[in-house]
């Protein structure tokens, strides 16, 4: 650890071979998802890299890695929470309820939709068209490739695009993005 500590990239080779099976599996346990506890461990590391010259005072390096683990998974886990609230809210998946009049005609809502219909507008011809066929007809990735012309794996690459695109436009309005989410 204090070889670590000093910059030494050698040791911290050795401290990621020794300990990323326990990372990996602590974050597996906590995930159930191969691709999320990969992409925990790696930070896991990365952070323990970036912070290297405060690690000369661990003493329980696993139990450190595992306390790190710990928090990114749960950190990961209430953000894809959040993500999904947010595409599920653009993807139209749930049925939607009939929303009161009142809400309906109030100024946040209206604004929350022309900002939503103001990103998608914005996209590429073709990851508009991705989008829509997908979050407003609900077609399959497969399906939506047929149409377009395109493989399965570039629909989704579009839909990931558009969202990330889309976010920005709606960050303002987070909370009633979540709100709505929860109501629907």
């Amino acid at each position: 650890m204090h070889r670590l500590a000093e910059g030494d990239a050698g040791a911290f080779d050795a401290l990621f071979h020794a300990n990323w099976d326990h990372v990996f599996s602590a974050a597996l346990i906590i995930t159930k998802s191969h691709q999320l506890a990969d992409d925990i461990a790696q930070d896991a590391f990365l952070a323990l890299w970036k912070d290297r010259s405060k690690m000369a005072v661990i003493e329980n390096l696993k139990g450190f890695l595992h306390t790190s683990v710990r928090f990114l998974a749960l950190k990961r886990l209430r953000r894809l929470k959040v993500e999904d609230s947010y595409v599920r809210y653009l993807a139209g998946r749930v049925a939607p309820q009939p929303v009161a009049a009142e809400q309906e005609n109030s100024v946040t809502f209206k604004e929350l939709q022309d900002s939503l219909h103001r990103g998608i507008e914005l996209l590429p011809p073709q990851q508009q068209r991705a989008f829509r066929l997908s979050r407003e007809q609900g077609l399959t990735h497969e399906q939506i490739g047929e149409m377009m012309g395109i493989g399965k794996k570039t629909v989704k690459d579009y839909i990931v695009r558009s969202i990330a695109f889309l976010r920005p436009y709606l960050n303002e309005y987070g909370s009633l993005i979540l709100a709505f989410a929860f109501f629907f």
